[in-house]
């Protein structure tokens, strides 16, 4: 077993943003802020939040963080979150995801184009899913799980061509797009929604994003595959991803785990898509 370090490669792309904003130094200007909208008080919410905020702050970079309190109409959070996508300086828009009540997912709607830093709003996502990738030479057209993930496997060199790939979850912002990205690389997907603990997985590359603690014990994972964790979920004020990883693991491929696996280079790929990188 191999164990990606998240942390580590992201390092390297924190070297490649500060040489973009020591070339182009107006990046740092008011002008060009990001923002970050938050609706309701949702603490895991808040963590990710205040993550972003302060490795933004690190970098120089001007944010703001807009809470607004989902005991407001959705009429008038919808007034205030459509202010401040089109608000002058504002370059940039991240809807902190999940919404409090499914009433307000049309807030994704009022992101314009060039400003969805996370490429989720619905002409984003139509856009993703009618692209042909074999033409797609910008990654800026991907979102920052979709860039996270290829960088895995750039890193691992991981061949999808008719791989067998089994994605736990389908939710809009991991299992459904990045199930859509290996199709377009020839892989076999399956998705699996009612996955129960200790039911064997026959498969050589295992995609995590159910959100459920430790759902997957490495004894029920084929010898050599790979595990990319996406699921994150906050147990008394720990991060904890879908993969035991204090069950047996060493017989697996290349695994990214949660914590420390994907969610650094995410956070990074966020910047360097409303940064132009």
């Amino acid at each position: 077993m191999i164990l990606f370090n998240g942390r580590e490669e992201a390092l390297k792309l924190d070297m490649m943003i500060r040489k973009e904003l020591e070339r182009n130094p107006v990046l740092k200007g008011f002008s060009n802020t990001l923002c970050i909208i938050m609706i309701g008080d949702n603490s895991s919410s808040k963590k990710y939040v205040d993550l972003k905020k302060k490795l933004c702050e690190g970098f120089g970079i001007n944010i703001m963080v807009e809470e607004i309190d989902e005991r407001l109409s959705d009429r008038e959070i919808t007034s205030r979150v459509g202010n401040l996508c089109q608000k002058d300086g504002i370059s940039g828009v991240i809807i902190q995801l999940p919404l409090p009540r499914p009433s307000l997912d049309s807030l994704l709607e009022l992101i314009p184009e060039e400003k969805d830093v996370d490429q989720i709003s619905p002409k984003n996502v139509k856009r993703f899913y009618l692209e042909d990738f074999s033409k797609v030479t910008n990654d800026l057209k991907f979102s920052p799980i979709i860039r996270a993930f290829k960088y895995f496997l750039d890193y691992t060199k991981i061949n999808t061509k008719n791989l067998d790939v089994t994605i736990i979850g389908r939710g809009f912002l991991v299992g459904e797009p990045l199930g859509h990205f290996l199709l377009q690389q020839g892989a076999k997907v399956q998705f699996i929604l009612d996955y129960k603990t200790n039911f064997h997985l026959n498969c050589h590359l295992l995609v995590l994003s159910a959100g459920y603690p430790e759902l997957v014990r490495g004894e029920c994972i084929l010898e050599k595959c790979n595990v990319v964790d996406f699921g994150s979920s906050v147990v008394d004020n720990k991060t904890i991803g879908d993969l035991d990883l204090k069950s047996a693991i060493g017989h697996l491929g290349f695994v990214s785990p949660s914590p420390g696996g994907m969610g650094p280079l995410v956070t990074r790929f966020l910047i360097m898509n409303f940064l132009g990188i």
